[in-house]
């Protein structure tokens, strides 16, 4: 027999006003009818719509901004820009969880090639010749980079996200933000720490070449080609974290 949970309560309480404003504008952004670069209207126009006091919609601007949906500027260009739907403020959170343990590496990390397939069989399925033409260029840039780690660190990232944004797939394109970002800090700030220089550029290198297969597969129309590409890719990470800091 199932024990009652002792659980106290509060009394239900009436949604303020700024929360009902703050959830209007939070749906027109999750739907994509507000998309990042929007401009909101003013203030007073935005308390004319709602019919709600200025100070109410001031307090739901700031919630949102809060959230990183909206940004505020001051002056006579200001105003409430539309951000976007973004998992990026879950880093922290999880930075902690994986630092605590409650995550561990080897989670993130097979986690991680999980949605890289699922970034790649998406986008071989539903990208765009804009979508070949952003990753080709990535790469050439890649490609130059590979003496530099501090550039090969940021363009990596850049084109996991270019990547997930050629499956045109909300969940992919949010997910990756995260995961690709944790990922990265974990290869850079941790493992690449005890390797020696010229190691790191092989590493580089190795990196470039499998990235740059799966985005000539991805151009081939070669879906076969492209999964194979993408778990060399995994490959490559797995054996460039492993010593020492997978269990």
């Amino acid at each position: 027999m199932m024990n009652e949970k002792s659980i106290v309560f509060t009394t239900a309480k009436t949604q303020r006003a700024s929360e009902v404003i703050y959830e209007q504008i939070y749906q027109y952004i999750a739907s994509g009818e507000l998309q990042s670069g929007d401009r909101l209207p003013s203030e007073r126009e935005l308390a004319e719509q709602f019919g709600r006091s200025r100070p109410s919609v001031r307090e739901a601007l700031r919630m949102l901004q809060q959230d990183g949906l909206l940004t505020i500027s001051v002056g006579t260009n200001g105003g409430a820009v539309v951000q976007g739907m973004s998992l990026s403020n879950a880093e922290q959170p999880l930075t902690k969880l994986i630092e605590s343990g409650a995550i561990s590496l080897q989670e993130l990390v097979d986690y991680r090639a999980y949605n890289d397939r699922c970034c790649a069989e998406l986008a071989a399925k539903y990208h765009t010749q804009e979508d070949v033409k952003n990753l080709h260029s990535i790469m050439e840039r890649y490609k130059k980079s590979i003496p530099d780690s501090e550039a090969v660190a940021k363009i990596d990232v850049e084109f996991h996200k270019a990547l997930a944004r050629a499956s045109h797939n909300k969940m992919c394109i949010l997910i990756t933000d995260v995961v690709t970002s944790l990922c990265t800090n974990l290869f850079w700030g941790v493992a690449a720490r005890d390797m020696e220089p010229q190691q790191v550029i092989e590493v580089n290198r190795n990196a470039y070449e499998t990235h740059q297969r799966i985005v000539d597969s991805l151009t081939a129309g070669d879906s076969s080609a492209m999964a194979h590409n993408m778990d060399e890719a995994i490959a490559l990470f797995y054996r460039a974290v492993t010593p020492g800091y997978i269990k």
